[in-house]
This record gives C-alpha cells, structure tokens and sequence, in this order.
C-alpha cells in the first residue's frame, strides 16, 4: 500500500499526526495532545476545529488507503458528542465507497482510554481514471 506521508503537509506537521495502522480502506490516525489545541486559557476541553481536521485527515487517508492517492475534500459533516479533554485522540477512518467522482469515508475519533468524542463522515474527489 503506497500512502502519501502524513509529515508532508505543513499542516499535518504542525498538528503532529501520526499513522498508527493502515489497511485496505482503513487508517488508524493518532493526534498527540498539545496545550495549543485547547479551546481556550484554563480549560481542558480541546478546540473542535482540530477534531474536524483530524476527522477530515482520516476521512482522506481511508480513501487513499484504497485507492493509494490523497484527494480534496468536497463535504465534511461532523457530530461532536461530548467534549475531548486533554489527551491524545485516535482516529479511525474506514472507506465507505470509492466511486467514479466521489468517494465517501467514515471516521470516528475517540480519546485514548476508548471514549467517543466524535463522528465524522466525509466526502472526497475520487482519483482521475
């Protein structure tokens, strides 16, 4: 299986994702905790843009983990179901269908002691034939 790097996006980088185990159309996606992702001074609750883009990373790299190549985003639905506290999260993104245009995945983040935080489901530009 011929993944795109996570570390070669400056994005990506920045977060500090990592890959834990890639399958056929699943990716497991480690997030590291970091005092920058908390959703304000004080608190221990973890801002839900960084879910979203772990969601979103997921999503995408379930899809390349069928097809071999990363691909743009058309739609992202999140679900927040309680709040992440501090911690690492892991996310498990599972390719739900790769079509001719649009490929969809599914993703769920969760804390490290195995808690749902999140739920995800995306929608991505499949690879040109």
């Amino acid at each position: 299986m011929n993944l795109p790097p996570l570390d070669g996006s400056p994005y990506q980088r920045f977060l500090g994702v990592c890959l834990i185990r890639a399958g056929q159309g699943v990716v497991e996606i480690r997030l590291p905790f970091r005092e920058e992702f908390l959703r304000q001074d004080g608190s221990d609750w973890l801002h839900g843009g960084v879910i979203g883009a772990l969601i979103d990373i997921a999503g995408d790299y379930a899809i390349a983990a069928t097809t071999g190549v990363g691909v743009p985003t058309i739609d992202l639905r999140i679900d927040y179901l309680r709040p992440a506290r501090r911690g690492d999260l892991i996310a498990i993104g599972r390719t739900v269908k790769v079509g001719r245009t649009i490929s969809r995945a599914d993703v769920e983040v969760r804390t490290a002691g195995g808690e749902v935080v999140a739920v995800g489901r995306g929608a991505y530009a499949s690879p040109e034939q």
